[in-house]
């Protein structure tokens, strides 16, 4: 007589067999029932719950390990797909999947104690961590798994993590300093990443200064201002005593960065730019510098940052003065004198009249722009101020490698012509409104 064997039970089946016994139970008159009865309940309620997140951790391992999510599911991982069907938080999701593939292929003695009931969820969870954190070597992580395992019987786990903590600084000692290293030097990185630094006026005749950087960064920072920071005795002059220095630390801090940043100007520490010293390139006009009239009136730098005509004259009191004639609506007439290659004088006078990139809708500064030539000097080209115009790095090579043209109006401004279009009218020239203007 032939015996058919019985069906093999699927997940599905037996967590749905447990769930309708507990639809039978579900919305009961609880106040009835014995306390014994209840406390029963809760404990077999906490074995149920350790089995099912061990068989979970099965089926999770086995479905990454088969790439189901993202082969047959349409999901970009197995972790994408649980977090979703569990709705719970994507932290939570990956680390349910990278712990079901831990303790199935490494920490099978934490996984028994889960499908027995011993461990609860979160202590496997904690336990699994503990262990990743202990020494690579696999005999000193198994003889961790089993005294925390010991320890699990009677710690919950929160209690659980600090003792795993604790065997982790007992096993390999300097972990902690070199995780501490690890961080600080992950948090380095990421503040050199983030740099920056931006002068912004502040829309009330000042400028605000804004920016931040690595620790080594302030040190240098520090180790450069803080000398130029001692308070300096004000000396009254009606009794010629000393009196304290008025400004605060941060004024201080402030006329120290000043100070430094006009050292490097006066002894040519900056780079060259140009052929010319790095200076304070201020454009205003005769009468305001000369103070006539009212004196009343602004000057604009090469970055487009408006500096009143009083304090452009305390700068003249010290500084290199280059002539730039323009006409009544800011045309440049006259240098001076013109030379073959790109001079001080031109330069100055190439940015007094384009102030920036002239490219349409752009508006790097100076610095960061090439005066190039109209007609290229190998064409016969000269290096003149009717020849030039100023472009930024990344529009110099539009220039040169697209069919852009470039050319000086009737009023020697620069203007652009697009290139053609294959079946759309002409282009215009157009040109690029300054942002100085």
């Amino acid at each position: 007589m032939a015996i058919t064997p019985l069906p093999q039970p699927t997940p599905a089946g037996a967590v749905g067999v447990a769930c309708r016994e507990l639809d039978a139970v579900t919305g009961s008159l609880w106040s009835a029932r014995g306390t014994g009865e209840l406390v029963a309940g809760v404990q077999e309620l906490q074995r149920l719950k350790a089995k099912t997140a061990a068989l979970e951790a099965e089926l999770l391992a086995e479905l990454d390990v088969r790439d189901t999510a993202k082969r047959e599911l349409g999901w970009g991982s197995t972790a994408d797909w649980f977090t979703h069907l569990a709705g719970t938080t994507r932290r939570l999701g990956r680390r349910a999947v990278a712990h079901a593939r831990i303790l199935l292929t490494e920490r099978a003695a934490t996984l028994e104690a889960l499908r027995e009931g011993a461990v609860s969820a979160e202590q496997a969870s904690v336990l699994v961590e503990a262990v990743e954190r202990l020494p690579l070597a696999e005999h000193v992580r198994r003889r961790g798994e089993a005294v925390l395992l010991e320890e699990a019987g009677r710690l919950n786990a929160t209690d659980l993590h600090r003792a795993g903590r604790h065997l982790a600084s007992v096993v390999d000692p300097d972990r902690d300093e070199r995780e501490a290293e690890k961080a600080l030097d992950r948090e380095d990185r990421a503040a050199h990443l983030g740099r920056l630094l931006t002068v912004t006026e502040d829309g009330c005749g000042g400028v605000r200064v804004r920016g931040r950087g690595s620790v080594e960064d302030g040190a240098v920072l520090r180790a450069a201002l803080l000398p130029l920071t001692k308070p300096v005795p004000d000396v009254n002059p009606a009794t010629c005593a000393e009196q304290p220095d008025p400004r605060n630390h941060g004024a201080r801090m402030w006329d120290a960065l000043v100070q430094l940043a006009q050292h490097a100007l006066d002894t040519d520490l900056p780079p060259a730019s140009h052929g010319a010293r790095p200076r304070v390139a201020v454009t205003i006009d005769a009468q305001t510098l000369g103070g006539e009239g009212n004196g009343v009136g602004v000057g604009v730098t090469d970055d487009g940052l408006e500096v009143p005509g009083s304090a452009i004259r305390r700068l003249a009191c010290d500084c290199d003065l280059i002539r730039v004639l323009l006409d009544a609506v800011g045309c440049v007439l006259d240098v001076g004198r013109t030379q073959r290659l790109v001079t001080p004088g031109i330069w100055t006078a190439l940015v007094a009249r384009d102030h920036h990139c002239a490219f349409p809708g752009c508006t790097r500064p100076p610095v960061m722009c090439h005066a190039h030539h109209i007609r290229h000097w190998t064409h016969g080209g000269p290096t003149s101020l009717d020849n030039l115009v100023l472009l930024c790095g990344h529009h110099h090579r539009t220039i040169h490698n697209t069919p852009w043209q470039v050319r000086l109006a009737h009023d020697r401004r620069p203007e652009f012509l697009p290139p053609t279009k294959t079946g759309r009218p002409p282009p215009q020239w157009i040109r690029h409104r300054s942002r100085i203007e």
